[in-house]
């Protein structure tokens, strides 16, 4: 249980960093887009791209923030919760396998917002991009999907997967 409840460089600790900072870099990744899109106020008002953008922004903050909350609630468990500690591992890692899901989900979703939009609203950037013959539109989007699936799944093991492998571990030597 020392092991585990280290509040410097234990797995529950690393894990608690790894949501706190992913947090952080998604506000100021949110926050800078819009602070660059607040000089034009009045197209930023009607443009659903870019509140589709906010609000995924803020739901991704929200997940991260309850799985920051469940990690705190583990560190703070003593000896007699062991099979506590283990279901809120096992629904940290049910948590990624959803967050992964919707993140697909999300991805598809902001594509078709890409090939709808136009359809509706002329935005210039948009515009240009549906100048592309659609071939080389749809080719793009399939290895963008085929990217993130093998980029995300490498980093969320980086940054959360070997965390909650090494916590395992401890538990199943508890045992």
């Amino acid at each position: 249980m020392e092991l585990i409840h280290q509040r410097s460089k234990g797995p529950i600790a690393r894990l608690q960093n790894a949501y706190r900072r992913q947090m952080a870099a998604v506000a100021v990744l949110m926050s800078t887009v819009m602070v660059i899109h607040a000089k034009n106020v009045e197209s930023v008002s009607s443009h659903l791209l870019f509140w589709t953008y906010v609000g995924f922004c803020l739901l991704m903050i929200a997940a991260l923030f309850r799985n920051y909350r469940l990690t705190r609630k583990m560190e703070r468990m003593d000896e007699t919760v062991k099979n506590t500690l283990e279901q809120h591992v096992t629904m940290l890692e049910q948590r990624m396998k959803w967050q992964s899901i919707v993140a697909r989900v999300v991805i598809i979703f902001f594509i078709l917002l890409l090939e709808v939009i136009p359809l509706y609203q002329h935005v210039r950037m948009l515009a240009t991009w549906h100048s592309l013959p659609p071939v080389v539109r749809f080719s793009s989007y399939a290895a963008y999907l085929v990217f993130q699936y093998y980029l995300s799944r490498a980093i969320t093991q980086k940054k959360f997967g070997k965390h909650l492998d090494h916590l395992k571990n401890l538990l199943n030597e508890m045992k």
